[in-house]
């Protein structure tokens, strides 16, 4: 893999207009940055730095975790019917970021699954819910974007 190293003043088009002395064309860094926006624009990989926490008290015990991806272990309790909510304090974690959340591992047999709302600056709530009822622990995934 290479790196691009992207240099001020730097543009896709170098000829200079006589009149001005001003470079016409868009900056190498606008255009590069604008390609990353880009809806159609598609990332092969992408790497977060990842950190663990494990619950501790009940599961609506709020968790600390600051790292754009990690993973989080509950404390073991029976997952039923009901959703269980508690909180991810992350200072990663913006208004407008969106976080991806998945059910990687449970010491249960019942079936989980994790859900993401109340998204604001600093935290969000993670919702837990047994299909069937699961006793034991469960692993969360998660990426922040």
């Amino acid at each position: 893999m290479k790196d691009i190293i992207l240099k001020p003043g730097t543009f896709l088009k170098d000829t200079k207009n006589q009149n001005t002395k001003n470079i016409p064309g868009q900056s190498v860094e606008d255009f590069v940055v604008g390609l990353l926006k880009n809806p159609t624009c598609c990332a092969k990989y992408v790497t977060l730095t990842k950190g663990v926490v494990t619950q501790t008290g009940s599961i609506t015990s709020a968790v600390t975790l600051n790292q754009p991806a990690g993973e989080i272990t509950t404390v073991s309790a029976t997952i039923a019917g009901s959703v269980n909510t508690f909180t991810l304090n992350n200072s990663y974690i913006k208004a407008d970021s969106i976080i991806l959340a998945t059910v990687n591992d449970t010491t249960g047999a019942g079936l989980v699954v994790v859900q993401v709302d109340n998204i604001v600056a600093g935290s969000c709530s993670i919702n837990l819910a047994g299909v069937v009822s699961n006793t034991g622990t469960v692993t969360i995934g998660f990426g922040i974007f």
